[in-house]
This record gives C-alpha cells, structure tokens and sequence, in this order.
C-alpha cells in the first residue's frame, strides 16, 4: 500500500480545508495558500492509501489550529481529533531527533520527518530546507510549493 507524509504546514491546510475551504484564506496559518492550493493538495495526495503523521506534527498542528477565534479553534480541533484518529502514528524517540546531525537545522518535527522519510513512499512539504534534506537522503519527495507554480503556468 503507497504511503504518504506531510508536513506540519500541509498538515494544517488539509485540515483546515477538509473542515471548511472557505476559511483556507483567513485563518492566521493558511493564509498563504487558497482553496485551489487545497485541491491541488488533494488530488496529489489522494493515491496514497495511507498518510502517515509524527507526533512531533501532530503536537504542532494541533498548537497551529488553535491560531483563531475560540469557537472555530475549538471546532478544528474537535475536527482534527476525529480526522486523526484512523491515521498511522509514527513516534521517533527524542534522543534519536537530538542525535540526529539535521536537527540543529531543522528542528524537532522536521527532523522527525527527514527520519520518517525512508521508511514511506513520498513526503509533500512546502519547506525548501526539509525538502532540500530529504533529497540528500535519495528520499522521494515533492515540494508543494513546486506543484503550485507548476498549476499556475
């Protein structure tokens, strides 16, 4: 079975759009993407019979959500708990992330990714440094940010 895994940003605007595109536009964290960037995401990822999250993203996203008013931070969050549920939980011990020579450059949950990325068949990220890591690894891995320019030519 393919398997995929997003970033912490990806993560967030998956949600968010899954929830309610309308809101992809105003919400502090996704801002920079569109309803479109959320259907481009969805029909790259929807191949993938499993999405695999850490639980470095999975603390991050839930933290990220929580960035608007109360009732909708709630509501995301309710959201997010459910839509998470059924998901495949990758835990990499923290004495393997601060081991880890990435770590000082990319922190705690790419890392956890940039480890994570050998063992599925494609991550989605739209940070340069993690995708630039994960290429090094002779991982596969797709810049998002790549996918939006291609849409738009």
């Amino acid at each position: 079975m393919r398997s995929v895994l997003l970033d912490t940003n990806l993560l967030v605007l998956l949600i968010i759009g899954l929830y309610d595109k309308k809101i992809i536009g105003t919400h502090k964290r996704t801002k920079s993407f569109t309803e479109e960037d959320f259907d481009l995401l969805i029909n790259h990822i929807g191949g993938y019979e499993i999405l695999w999250v850490t639980s470095h993203c999975i603390a991050e996203v839930s933290n990220l959500l929580k960035q608007t008013h109360e009732i909708q931070a709630k509501e995301l969050l309710n959201y997010f708990s459910e839509f998470i549920c059924d998901k495949r939980e990758s835990h990499i011990p923290k004495e393997v992330v601060f081991k880890n020579n990435r770590f000082v450059r990319l922190g705690v949950s790419d890392t956890g990714i940039a480890i994570k990325s050998k063992r599925v068949d494609c991550v989605f990220t739209v940070d340069f440094d993690l995708y630039n890591e994960i290429l090094k690894l002779g991982n596969k891995v797709i810049n998002f940010n790549h996918l939006r320019t291609e849409m738009m030519l």
